[in-house]
């Protein structure tokens, strides 16, 4: 694939916390251990059982824990519908197509080209772009699709004359078409713009960068600004964050993330008080107007030092990715404080979102020695309406399946996706969506 996964190491390079590092990881590792464990026996200690029939929740892998879960024997992963196409990765769903990239081999390795494809005839669609704008270095990786039909992407390009900034571009591509075009350009401190769909009509996007400071090394800044459909934009959010090694308290409002539940827009970062770090939720408007803030009790001791590169919010729930250990996470608000609910390191445990429901299921690969493991590995759902929580038998008629991902569209699909005979192979993936519309009726009458 392109190199938008590239993004996590010069998103390290910029992120996030000035000269305070030190300070943040002066903590013990045992203190911190004990801390985590102790959050995860407070967690699952006064959960309510939904049913008898449940699952334990894990106290002794520290890199997988599960949460207790109401039992079907119903097998999910026959309702899903099997993708017959030939080397094709699919990222997104657009106008009844799906986009995505091919991926062919050639004496330089594997290279992969992005295009539409139409999942029943099989009939492609190029992407109709200037050559340049397919020479893109690096982007951050998310994307927004409105109406069904216009997916947006933040991409950086190379030039020569920027010497303290990056040509960026943002892209919108007609899923009708195939037409691509910039709706707008900017010389920017980073290569990385975020985005969060609001509506049908807008969206958000946001950057962390930093700049010259006159009381300790740098400033971080927090910016966001909004789009509507045709790419006029409007500044919304500049929130400035600094803080020392020697400083007790930090100044300002850090936004590690943006999210968007509902429609609002929520900023999720830590400020140091009194020497610990406190994480906060800020509640924006759309003209930018910080509308309220609210402490996260307890996130501290479940995110530790990390760093996030993604973050959902669903209900009371809270779903995000680390840097450092590519771990998952889904937690969950509640009077006591912020409450642990699923943790998969090394992404041995995969979720994805819709508007209903949050997905998530451990992988049966080992992640140290790439080989399989024997062990029923059940997918997750969370209700986030009623707040239940379902394991239901998941399994695929593959010979020794692979697991290698699970994903959700804008249009609410479920996308999981396997290798077969134990051995992953890019060229050789097997791909299964569950429909929107299925995954309501189906789910429904789980819990």
């Amino acid at each position: 694939m392109k190199k938008f996964i590239c993004f996590v190491l010069i998103f390290t390079m910029i992120f996030l916390f000035g000269c305070s590092k030190d300070s943040l990881n002066s903590d013990s590792a045992e203190t911190e251990s004990t801390e985590f464990e102790s959050t995860l026996q407070n967690t699952y200690q006064n959960e309510k059982t939904e049913s008898e029939n449940t699952l334990p929740a894990d106290y002794q892998n520290k890199n997988v824990v599960l949460p207790k879960a109401i039992i079907s024997s119903y097998n999910l992963a026959e309702k899903f519908q099997n993708i017959k196409l030939d080397n094709f990765t699919i990222t997104e769903t657009i106008d009844s197509m799906y986009y995505g990239y091919k991926s062919i081999y050639s004496d330089s390795g594997i290279n992969d080209k992005f295009i539409l494809i139409n999942p029943h005839s099989g009939e492609e669609t190029e992407l109709l772009r200037s050559d340049n704008l397919d020479n893109w270095e690096v982007g951050s990786g998310s994307t927004v699709v409105l109406q069904d039909r216009y997916l947006y992407e933040w991409k950086s390009y190379t030039s020569e004359s920027l010497e303290n900034a990056y040509d960026v571009k943002l892209t919108r591509i007609d899923g009708k078409n195939g037409n691509v075009e910039i709706i707008d350009e900017l010389e920017y401190a980073t290569p990385l713009i975020y985005m969060c769909k609001i509506n049908d009509t807008e969206f958000l996007s946001y950057s962390i960068t930093q700049e010259p400071s006159d009381k300790t090394d740098y400033a971080v800044i927090s910016a966001a600004w909004i789009y509507n459909i045709n790419g006029e934009k409007r500044d919304i959010i500049y929130e400035k964050y600094e803080n020392d090694a020697n400083w007790t308290d930090s100044e300002g409002i850090l936004i590690e993330r943006f999210a968007v539940k509902d429609g609002e827009l929520f900023g999720l970062g830590r400020r140091l008080i009194s020497g610990k770090y406190q994480f906060f939720l800020y509640h924006y408007d759309k003209n930018g107007t910080l509308l309220n803030e609210e402490v996260l009790t307890g996130f501290e001791n479940i995110i530790g030092s990390e760093q996030m590169l993604e973050l959902h919010l669903m209900g009371d729930y809270i779903a995000f990715r680390t840097y450092e250990s590519l771990a998952t996470y889904i937690c969950k608000k509640t009077q006591n404080g912020i409450e642990l609910v699923m943790k998969g390191a090394d992404r041995q445990v995969q979720y994805a979102v819709s508007s209903k429901y949050i997905f998530f299921i451990e992988s049966n690969v080992n992640v140290y020695s790439g080989e399989i493991e024997q062990k029923d590995c059940p997918l997750y759902i969370i209700d986030i309406a009623n707040e239940q929580i379902c394991a239901t038998k998941f399994s695929f008629p593959l010979e020794n399946p692979y697991f290698v991902g699970i994903q959700s569209f804008s249009d609410g699909s479920l996308l999981i996706t396997y290798c077969e005979n134990g051995v992953y192979d890019p060229l050789k993936i097997k791909q299964y969506i569950l429909e929107n519309g299925i995954i309501t009726n189906e789910t429904s009458d789980l819990f």
